[in-house]
């Protein structure tokens, strides 16, 4: 299977200046829990809400902050065309529970999450092996 079969279509982004209260906004609204950062039309990041929530509340930041300070910099993705065992077998090395979904021109099409993998596939072995290896 494909993961552009299982993937939740299209992407809500940010850029990198927007406040953390923004960002936090645009996923209570939109009931998401990660979102690319970018700057000048290309990712430069990824924020999850832990992020926000680990990275900020936590650290006592003040929430007009951009969202820069919450974000990690590294960018994990799959394409579309890829098979998800490809998907999670990236999620498991990574340690990741959601990874951006990209065309073959590198431009975000989409999400998938550990929980789109398991409610997908019939595969109890595979759904156990997400559930138990990913710890976040």
């Amino acid at each position: 299977m494909q993961v552009s079969e299982v993937m939740h279509k299209g992407v809500s982004m940010v850029q990198i200046h927007d406040t953390i209260k923004k960002v936090a906004a645009l996923m209570k609204r939109e009931d998401i829990g990660a979102v690319p950062v970018y700057k000048n039309d290309k990712a430069v990041g990824f924020v999850t809400d832990r992020d926000i929530v680990i990275s900020c509340i936590a650290e006592g930041q003040a929430s007009d902050g951009p969202i820069s300070e919450a974000m990690g910099h590294k960018i994990i993705s799959v394409k579309e065309s890829d098979d998800i065992l490809l998907a999670s077998k990236i999620m498991r090395v990574n340690q990741v529970s959601r990874l951006l979904v990209v065309d073959s021109g590198k431009r975000p099409v989409g999400m998938i999450s550990l929980h789109d993998l398991a409610r997908r596939t019939d595969d109890n072995e595979l759904k156990a092996s997400l559930i138990s290896e990913i710890k976040r």
